[in-house]
């Protein structure tokens, strides 16, 4: 299930009424933002041939819903979900009880570890950490304002875009930022990071988006069509001595370990 859980429209043959009253406005608003849950990026065109309205309807209700938040606009001149919109949609995130899941492995992780431990889902081509747990007594931490990270340069992207093509696809589009020295910039070792990624079942990122922070990160998946599909990922963030140090190992191991538990106790919860 994608960000936006909305029910289906009854929209007639013709597709929705050309007026302008707010009602109606609503549900082309609607109906165009639905168009996103089985394509991640459209165009106005493409949007007025799948609701049946005017190519002129669907460019000013993909700019206004773009001015609103609800949509971000791509370098391709498309159209994307944005990030707005998840923070609205965090009511369906909650109805999963992902944080609730989610909460008490991040505890017992944040004990075993002594180290920050974040629960992030990607919103765009960015991560956004919807809860983050932080070990008691701790003298340095990563920076608390950092809920937001471009996907490219996090563990938590890596570990989420390893398992989707589109997402892949639209972070090379927007472009790989250098944030540190260490940031990997280049597209085809970027790839080749997914790949290993893919491989071992966790991420790693070594001080890409601040010097001295590094983090891993495992997904949390749910099954659908009978296949396990990432829907967040956990992630231990740290002084790089700490988390890719000689502890890494047992990083990895406990990392992995919780992020299994909240994976099934996810299912669960949803059926």
């Amino acid at each position: 299930m994608s960000v936006l859980s909305l029910p289906p429209l009854e929209l007639g043959p013709g597709g929705p009424p050309e007026d302008d009253s707010p009602l109606r406005s609503v549900s082309t608003a609607v109906a165009v933002l639905d168009c996103f849950a089985d394509e991640a990026e459209l165009g106005a065109t493409r949007v007025a041939a799948r609701l049946g309205i005017a190519k002129s309807t669907a460019c000013r209700m993909l700019a206004a819903l773009a001015t609103g938040g609800l949509l971000e606009r791509t370098g391709s001149g498309r159209y994307r979900l944005g990030l707005r919109l998840f923070e609205y949609g965090q009511l369906a995130v909650d109805r999963l009880m992902l944080r609730d899941v989610a909460l008490p492995a991040m505890g017992e992780l944040r004990e075993l570890l002594r180290e920050t431990v974040q629960l992030g889902v990607v919103v765009g081509t960015d991560v956004l950490y919807v809860e983050r747990t932080e070990a008691a007594g701790m003298n340095v931490r990563f920076r608390s304002e950092h809920r937001r990270n471009p996907a490219h340069s996090s563990s938590t992207g890596r570990v989420l875009a390893a398992a989707d093509p589109a997402l892949v696809t639209a972070i090379l589009e927007r472009g790989l930022r250098r944030y540190t020295p260490f940031t990997v910039v280049d597209p085809l070792r970027y790839r080749q990071i997914l790949a290993q990624t893919r491989e071992q079942g966790y991420a790693t990122s070594r001080e890409e988006f601040e010097p001295g922070w590094s983090s891993l990160a495992a997904p949390i998946a749910l099954t659908r069509s009978g296949r396990p599909h990432p829907v967040a990922a956990l992630s231990v963030v740290g002084v790089t001595s700490r988390v890719l140090g000689p502890r890494k190992p047992a990083v990895v191991q406990g990392l992995r370990r919780a992020a299994a538990r909240i994976s099934a106790d996810l299912e669960r919860a949803r059926s």
